[in-house]
């Protein structure tokens, strides 16, 4: 009974290759290798294996039953080696193992979801956490330490230990339910009388008198509720125009601006604790949301 082998990957990746392109020549062409040194590697892992693993004809060669049971053991082998590697890789260049967003649910678009799935192609072996919440709860995750980095509406209220860089800004338009009876560019009075939905962090932080114009108002914390709310008649709001521009082109809700009103663009935050220490899955996120267009 075999008790050991000292079988290499480099006898793997022949065997492997000559599986695949049915001819030893083609096979060490494939893989760099003169066709001798694969003869050899080939003969030494049927020499360690102690089996036949191809019948060798005249003019081609043909793998036989134990090579093609071996053949998916040695591919599996392959690639655990190759996972191998690229760990080794990434933990030389301080990749962490994990890395944990936190994300304004308000700002949540397939524009992110594109650079989340970027990252994971660049960094294959980070584990990636997306947390989503209203924009104190970012702000409480990123400064607990629940979270690396966070993406959040800006806001004036930040502690001293946290880190705070702009992301983009994005235009913020008024938007009504289409089943109100509303002259077009209707003023400020004509809605004072409407209920207005406003978000919860802009009361919760003293800056609600800045949104809120009409007699009443209700709090929502995040913007696709605030939108649902609209399309069902139940009030007004100011929304940022990217969340709710295939809503408008439903027809399911009517940007109704005052004549010469322009509503001040915002923006989005990029929070961090100043004692993180900085890695290229953060950078990249960082960077992959500041080269994201004005909305």
């Amino acid at each position: 009974m075999r008790i050991s082998m000292a079988i290499s990957l480099d006898q793997l990746q022949a065997f492997v290759a000559t599986v695949e392109q049915k001819s030893m020549a083609q096979a060490a062409r494939h893989i760099g290798k003169h066709v001798s040194t694969l003869r050899e590697q080939i003969n030494n892992l049927e020499i360690d294996t102690g089996l036949t693993l191809f019948t060798r004809h005249a003019k081609s060669i043909e793998v036989t039953h134990e090579g093609k049971q071996l053949y998916t053991f040695a591919l599996s082998m392959l690639r655990e080696s190759a996972h191998f590697d690229a760990k080794v890789d990434s933990l030389l260049q301080g990749i962490p193992d994990k890395l944990t967003l936190a994300i304004d649910t308000s700002l949540v678009e397939p524009a992110l979801d594109n650079l989340m799935a970027d990252i994971l192609k660049a960094y294959p072996y980070l584990t990636l956490k997306v947390l989503n919440g209203d924009t104190l709860q970012v702000r409480g995750w990123v400064l607990s330490g629940q979270a690396d980095i966070g993406l959040m509406f800006s806001t004036i209220n930040m502690p001293a230990e946290m880190v705070v860089s702009k992301g983009y800004n994005f235009e913020v338009i008024r938007v009504v339910p289409p089943q109100w009876s509303l002259i077009p560019h209707a003023s400020q009075r004509d809605l004072a009388d409407k209920l207005q939905l406003t978000f919860t962090f802009l009361h919760d932080i003293g800056m609600r008198d800045a949104d809120v114009l009409s007699h009443r108002y209700m709090l929502c914390n995040n913007a696709p509720q605030l939108l649902n709310l609209i399309k069902a008649g139940v009030g007004w709001g100011h929304l940022p125009k990217f969340v709710c521009e295939e809503a408008l082109a439903k027809g399911d809700v009517i940007q109704n601006q005052e004549q010469g009103d322009t509503y001040a663009n915002w923006h989005a935050d990029l929070t961090w604790l100043k004692e993180k220490a900085m890695n290229p899955a953060m950078q990249m996120f960082i960077d992959g949301v500041r080269a994201l267009p004005v909305h």
